[in-house]
């Protein structure tokens, strides 16, 4: 395993103990409020806390406000999670790039299209100062050129086939699937689009057929971390098979 992979696996742990954490909470407060619903109380008070403190929560402890504030929080914590696991998978592949230069730093420019400036000038050199510092630069720049693919999918397949990799079509299509909804979360109001419903075409990731909307909760999320997880490995374990790594 390199050290890449092992920061991905430490950060998914992290992010996992969070989404679980945050679920059974919700649950349990969701119960609370929806026991003693219709009390005269606002929903902090319910929950033990003042309107001074937590005015948002200054709601009547009524079943359709419950649903609307459980629902909309539980939705934020899940789209928040499935943002940073498209950071976390970015890092990875960033950070792996890096470690391929400590082996056969040739090998990497295969992802870089040939349009791409590859120099670095006298200046740059100077002000980074030494070797190890060269190569983070060279790094960080191999990978802002896959990420001006502005295509997860083509990120992801241009690095695979320019490092000749074999990773199953199904852990990468799974894996895409999922990726692709931090896109519509961040630009589509979470909406599917024509893109994500091609990607989605098994049924992997629920829609709702009224508003088109992507099913976003806490069994998205487990899901989507999962597959994110066997796509990195199995990129790890081919580099490292062909003595990329």
């Amino acid at each position: 395993m390199s050290k890449s992979l092992q920061s991905f696996n430490g950060k998914v742990r992290s992010l996992k103990t969070h989404i679980q954490l945050a679920d059974v909470a919700f649950t349990r407060i969701n119960h609370i409020c929806s026991r003693k619903r219709g009390n005269g109380k606002s929903i902090g008070e319910t929950l033990g806390t003042s309107t001074a403190k937590h005015p948002q929560l200054n709601e009547p402890n009524e079943s359709i406000e419950i649903n609307k504030v459980f629902t909309t929080s539980r939705i934020k914590i899940n789209e928040q999670a499935l943002i940073e696991l498209y950071a976390f998978f970015a890092d990875y592949l960033s950070s792996v790039i890096r470690e391929m230069e400590n082996i056969n730093p040739n090998r990497i420019l295969g992802v870089v299209p040939p349009d791409s400036p590859t120099e670095l000038s006298f200046k740059d050199v100077f002000i980074l100062g030494n070797y190890n510092a060269i190569l983070d630069e060279i790094a960080k720049r191999v990978f802002r050129s896959l990420e001006d693919e502005r295509s997860t999918p083509k990120l992801l397949k241009k690095f695979v086939k320019s490092m000749k990799l074999n990773v199953p079509v199904n852990i990468r299509e799974n894996a895409l699937v999922y990726l692709e909804i931090r896109h519509l979360i961040i630009h589509n109001n979470s909406k599917a689009d024509a893109k994500f419903n091609a990607l989605n075409n098994r049924g992997l990731v629920g829609v709702n057929v009224r508003n088109k909307k992507v099913l976003i909760n806490y069994a998205l999320s487990n899901a989507a971390i999962d597959a994110v997880t066997d796509l990195c490995q199995s990129i790890d374990g081919e580099l490292i098979r062909l003595g990329l790594i």
